[in-house]
């Protein structure tokens, strides 16, 4: 057998496994000619079955990207936004907006196979979102909670499957945390305080130091190495303008490195590429109702943003989190406004050496799509987002024949 006759086979059957990995346990026990009237524990999206392994390799074979699959991976009376894979594309976590009072929940696939989502807070007076997963850090996580009484934040952390704590000890407005594990067993935890970004860091022991203020700005996100952070900031004399930018600052050496941005720009929800060469945002111009654009900048030499593709879909009520990398770093995937058909929103992607904008529909019943996240760790494109078959916001899961 030739080498590529050989990836082609492996790739038909990790198609097959992650097609069953969606699906609860009880349903991976039965063997491709048992499926038929059997219920398979989800509802698959303009399909009665799963496909054959014939139709799999058909599939693969074909130069041009398709959806394979799509299924609701969970669905209640409430609206859910904002799906974020764990690092090593086994978990999912997702928010959940009850719709009659103000509050809201995360809620955590610890396997995809679960029946149901696990209820990571419980808390009625609560508002937890922004939840992230720590980098280097497995199972641990962390999110801001709205207190509706004293209608303060705080800052969440969850280590080692415990249940999670605040980390903020005095009152105030926290937002967009993000946490690293470093491998000496030190803990960084960086967030947005009043318009400031904060850091503090600690071990299962003691305190290493308290929080320091770093520089002006929100939505912080570590680097691996724990030597730097991305953030987005308020141009200095220009804020009045409406004007932002994209700022990468070392800790060590307090240098920064700062993507540029024009007169009047807004920007949001920087996001690293995951080798972390690139650094990929949204930007627009011209007020509310202007259209995002997506961009993406190289943090080697000069800094000089390229825009990706214009008028994409952008969560307007959060940005914590920002455009979705594929594994490879060579695309980031959206959904695209500008090539919309009413309420359906084609899947879209946009190389970082400047191709053009390639499109992949999936099953046109799943209307108003938003908050893309494709999964860090696996070879087949397998994207979480929400969307709407009906009145409420449902999460669901589309599979592509490759990348």
């Amino acid at each position: 057998m030739s080498l590529l006759m050989a990836r082609f086979l492996s790739m038909v059957v990790l198609l097959w496994l992650a097609c069953l990995a969606c699906l609860p346990a009880r349903a991976q026990n039965l063997l491709p000619g048992e499926f038929g009237d059997i219920d398979l524990g989800r509802e698959l999206v303009d399909a009665d079955r799963l496909p054959t392994i014939r139709e799999l390799r058909t599939m693969v074979a074909n130069p041009r990207m398709q959806h394979v699959l799509m299924l609701k991976l969970y669905g209640d009376q409430h609206n859910h936004t904002l799906p974020v894979w764990s690092e090593d594309g086994r978990r999912l976590a997702f928010q959940r907006a009850d719709v009659s009072r103000d509050v809201s929940k995360l809620l955590l696939f610890e396997e995809l196979s679960q029946e149901t989502p696990k209820l990571l807070t419980t808390d009625d007076n609560a508002y937890d979102y922004a939840f992230r997963w720590a980098v280097n850090g497995e199972d641990a996580y962390t999110f801001t909670r709205l207190d509706a009484r004293s209608r303060t934040s705080s800052i969440y952390v969850s280590i080692s499957g415990q249940p999670p704590e605040t980390r903020t000890a005095q009152a105030g407005k926290y937002f967009a945390p993000s946490l690293l594990a470093r491998t000496d067993g030190i803990w960084r935890l960086a967030y947005e305080k009043d318009g400031t970004i904060a850091h503090e860091a600690w071990t299962a022991e003691q305190t290493v130091y308290d929080p320091l203020n770093l520089i002006a700005g929100t939505s912080p996100r570590w680097s691996r190495d724990g030597f730097r952070i991305l953030a987005a900031r308020g141009l200095p004399g220009r804020s009045n303008l409406g004007t932002q930018e994209i700022v990468i600052r070392g800790l060590a050496d307090d240098e920064e490195i700062v993507i540029p941005s024009a007169v009047g720009e807004m920007v949001r929800s920087p996001a690293w590429s995951p080798d972390e060469s690139f650094v990929a945002y949204y930007a627009r111009r011209g007020g509310n109702e202007a259209p995002w654009t997506v961009r993406a900048c190289a943090v080697s030499g000069t800094p000089e943003p390229i825009s990706l593709a214009s008028d994409v879909m952008v969560n307007a009520d959060f940005n914590s989190q920002g455009p979705s990398w594929e594994p490879s770093g060579r695309r980031v995937w959206f959904f695209s406004n500008q090539h919309r058909q009413q309420a359906y929103y084609p899947l879209a992607a946009a190389s970082v050496d400047g191709g053009s904008v390639i499109t992949v529909d999936y099953p046109r019943r799943c209307t108003s799509p938003n908050d893309l996240a494709a999964n860090p760790s696996t070879r087949i494109p397998e994207f979480a987002f929400v969307g709407h078959q009906g009145l409420s916001q449902d999460v669901y899961v589309v599979l592509l024949n490759h990348y």
